[in-house]
């Protein structure tokens, strides 16, 4: 296991410039230093201009689930759409099982999506209210920015991100009703769709790695049967074969 935990990493990568992750609450996730990138998980970030990323742990293989979590998160987080975008991860405990299958990718994320998009909303308004000196209570999250409607004050995501991460993670945020819902239950364009459609788009099959071999796993055409004898000696003889 990398003594650099996942948190760690991104608070490191993304020392030259200001930013925030937050993902599903884990007690005790913090950034330490306050300042720069803010990742007690690792399902979000939030850039200082704006652009919103979302983690998708989950494999997409056609049911559209680069864009039903993204916006399960940005239904919470109250983010302006045209600005979320995704990163696909890797294999991670942090995310429990990233299996794919089973109609499950919606329901099985649907609570650390919404309690990550949450979370980061409560810390923006704390941030904001701070920052003006208002009761947070009296400040209004919607469509990437906090305003403050009494001094029609407004600052956006991307301008809080800084004091956001110093802010300690809530570990219950208040999460919306479903008749508040903006994005949730509505059409929107797929995320995934642009890259695919200009060949932009890495599959599995599209991936290279230095010294990467390749395998064919040959079945037996009868159910039960077993290879009666293997001769390999004239595929070893082929350049770049190993066994």
């Amino acid at each position: 296991m990398s003594p650099v935990s996942r948190r760690e990493f991104f608070a490191r990568s993304a020392a030259a410039g200001a930013g925030l992750v937050v993902a599903f609450y884990l007690p005790g996730c913090r950034s330490e230093s306050g300042s720069g990138p803010f990742a007690p998980n690792a399902y979000l970030k939030i850039s200082s201009d704006n652009k919103i990323t979302v983690m998708v742990p989950r494999s997409e293989m056609g049911q559209g689930v680069r864009t039903a979590l993204p916006m399960i998160l940005a239904e919470e987080l109250e983010a302006d759409w045209k600005t979320i975008q995704i990163e696909q991860v890797g294999a991670s405990t942090l995310f429990g099982s990233q299996a794919t299958g089973g109609s499950a990718s919606v329901s099985s994320t649907w609570d650390p999506m919404r309690k990550a998009g949450a979370a980061a909303r409560q810390m923006l308004v704390a941030a904001a209210a701070h920052e003006w000196g208002v009761d947070a209570a009296t400040c209004r999250a919607a469509m990437g920015a906090v305003t403050h409607p009494g001094s029609q004050r407004r600052l956006s995501y991307g301008e809080l991100v800084g004091r956001a991460a110093k802010l300690p993670v809530p570990a219950d945020p208040p999460l919306k009703q479903a008749g508040d819902y903006k994005f949730v239950g509505t059409r929107v364009a797929r995320i995934d769709t642009p890259a695919k459609v200009k060949g932009a788009a890495e599959f599995g099959i599209d991936v290279r790695i230095p010294n990467m071999k390749y395998a064919l796993l040959a079945r037996c055409p009868v159910i039960g049967g077993k290879a009666a004898r293997f001769d390999d000696s004239d595929t070893k003889k082929v350049a770049g074969v190993s066994s």
